[in-house]
């Protein structure tokens, strides 16, 4: 979708973990509902997901490949929710880094964008500098560093918990 030169272009482009795309999934909404121009990126198992949580609206879904064949990893994930274990999380995300090359090229397709908001993937910064726009990062799963942040500054007791004590809010 084409913006005009009046109309922010903001390209969405979430890690791939409902914790993290659902938090920018209603970002996208209010983006919207303020008239600005949407598109994220996804993969393509993620698409269905994307699409169904952003149907009646005019945001723009591109599909980045997943890398193939990455050690350690089981052939066709490409969200957190399907590891088989969450110890192949440091794979998965590394293996992120090869979508590079064609977020670049997506990126470098589209017209008048005005910024990329990102997870904490930091190739994105890499990514967006080479076409002279800012990035912005999302951290979509921050409830739980939110929560342990205020409960830290509401309470001495908390600074000293032991670790497997029970935190209530």
């Amino acid at each position: 979708m084409a913006s005009s030169p009046c109309t922010p272009h903001i390209v969405l482009f979430p890690f791939m973990s409902k914790g993290h795309t659902i938090p920018i999934l209603h970002l996208a909404r209010l983006l919207l509902h303020r008239n600005a121009t949407v598109t994220i990126f996804t993969t393509p198992t993620n698409h269905p997901f994307i699409s169904a949580s952003l149907a009646n609206t005019n945001a723009s879904i591109i599909d980045l490949p997943f890398p193939e064949n990455i050690d350690e990893l089981p052939t066709g994930v490409e969200s957190t929710e399907k590891l088989p274990s969450m110890s192949l999380f440091v794979p998965f995300a590394n293996a992120t880094k090869h979508i590079q090359p064609d977020l670049e090229k997506a990126l470098e397709a589209l017209s008048n964008v005005t910024c990329l908001i990102s997870d904490f993937l930091g190739w994105t910064l890499e990514s967006r500098t080479k076409f002279g726009n800012p990035r912005l990062v999302s951290y979509g799963g921050a409830t739980t560093p939110c929560v342990c942040t205020e409960k830290w500054r509401e309470s001495p007791t908390f600074r000293t918990r032991v670790d497997d004590e029970i935190l209530t809010a």
